[in-house]
């Protein structure tokens, strides 16, 4: 998996590699090397000290996973009666996304847990989940999971939360995908979704609309993300 999270690491607007971000860093402008990916730790894992300079700095906190749930439950609710393939489609957003908890729960943020496929309160899993309720054919498997993913989207400003993000979807197709068949997706598979995964979840400075560190003008201030239904790509907002 090291050379796909290599591919990770792309930020689809600039062609680049994505930036640090973080405030904290000489640099903050630097953008996170092979050798800085394979380190990345998550937020539970930084020590306390870290994690409470961060919270203050850069105003980043987790939500834990029975909070997720309770919202969750409330954005799904006009669903629950609806054929699931409406819900498959249904677009979602999670804004300053961090590891992304509300898209794909495979562990508390705060506390590290892990959490089973049925314990996961995410939007991608409750999608992923009616996925495997539903296809029980490979084929139609991998076009619903492309779908699923291509409904979900999130931005984050921190480099090193979005790459983590990046990983947790991805991580999550290869699960679910064994939970149905008891065998790994295809990498060819896999490197499609690291596309869908790339357009939709990018970095951004969601107070001033533009890539971090670019609201004074810069040759790529403006990001873009992919209409999957159309094709083409579309400045965000």
């Amino acid at each position: 998996m090291l050379g796909v999270v290599d591919l990770l690491l792309c930020d689809q607007t600039t062609g680049e590699n994505i930036i640090w971000a973080d405030v904290a860093r000489s640099d903050p402008t630097a953008p996170i090397e092979h050798d800085d990916a394979i380190l990345i730790e998550p937020r539970f894992m930084k020590e306390r000290e870290r994690q409470s300079k961060r919270t203050r700095e850069l105003a980043e906190v987790f939500t834990p996973h029975n909070v997720c749930d309770q919202q969750n439950e409330m954005i799904v609710e006009p669903w629950i009666n609806r054929p699931w393939e409406e819900f498959l489609d249904a677009t979602f957003l999670e804004i300053a996304c961090g590891e992304a908890p509300y898209i794909v729960s495979r562990y508390d943020v705060v506390d590290g847990k892990p959490l089973e496929i049925g314990e996961r309160v995410g939007l991608l899993d409750r999608k992923l989940r009616l996925v495997n309720q539903h296809c029980d054919e490979p084929e139609r498997w991998i076009e619903s999971a492309r779908r699923a993913f291509q409904s979900v989207y999130g931005y984050e400003f921190q480099g090193d939360n979005l790459l983590i993000a990046r990983c947790n979807l991805l991580l999550s197709a290869v699960e679910y995908h064994r939970e149905k068949f008891r065998a790994e997706p295809s990498y060819k598979f896999l490197l499609e979704l690291v596309d869908i995964i790339n357009w939709n979840f990018w970095q951004f400075d969601g107070f001033n609309n533009c890539l971090p560190f670019s609201a004074q003008g810069g040759l790529f201030n403006e990001c873009r993300i992919k209409n999957w239904s159309t094709g083409e790509t579309v400045p965000f907002p």
